[in-house]
């Protein structure tokens, strides 16, 4: 989670103390639940006021900027790594300013929801037969898994639908009608 927490706030992770206050200002001002009307304004500002926290403090700020989603800086060796991470990073970033709330998140799986309807993302950077395998034990009602790289062998099931981010293309189930097409069209 803790990448997240700039792009909640809408800056670089070598952002300075003044840039990340003057950000958490601006954020708080636009989303501030006595200012937006908008229903999903006080779970933004509470990601708002968590991006802050975590990112105002020096220590917990350069625990932030070692983890990339779930790519850690550990298993980061090339270039093509920075890329992956950007990817993923810029792919959550669009669902969260497409007016979904992110209810759930755990640096490998996020739940965002729009008005009733809700739809569980996967966000990874690669997906093997394997990891395809491991996701459906694990969560039962996955709706579309996001990827960077796919294996090219891979079969999709029917029930989910896989977006390749790379080459802008989907696999497995077609994309239901309603909040999820309008969400997922965004990466096709």
């Amino acid at each position: 989670m803790a990448r997240i927490h700039y792009d909640i706030l809408q800056i670089k992770p070598n952002a300075s103390s003044e840039e990340i206050q003057r950000a958490y200002r601006k954020q708080a001002l636009r989303y501030h639940p006595d200012r937006n009307p908008a229903p999903d304004a006080a779970a933004r500002m509470a990601a708002i006021n968590e991006a802050y926290e975590v990112l105002r403090d020096p220590e917990s700020k350069s625990s932030a900027a070692s983890h990339s989603g779930n790519v850690s800086q550990s298993s980061r060796q090339s270039p093509g790594d920075d890329l992956t991470f950007s990817i993923i990073s810029a792919a959550r970033a669009v669902i969260l300013r497409s007016g979904w709330t992110l209810i759930q998140d755990d640096e490998t799986i996020a739940v965002f929801e729009h008005a009733k309807e809700k739809i569980r993302v996967v966000l990874t950077d690669r997906l093997t037969r394997d990891s395809l395998l491991r996701l459906a034990r694990q969560y039962r009602e996955v709706s579309a898994i996001l990827a960077v790289h796919v294996e090219s062998r891979i079969a999709v099931g029917s029930r989910t639908t896989v977006v390749d981010l790379m080459r802008a293309e989907r696999h497995g189930a077609l994309i239901p009608d309603g909040a999820c097409k309008s969400l997922l069209s965004s990466f096709l």
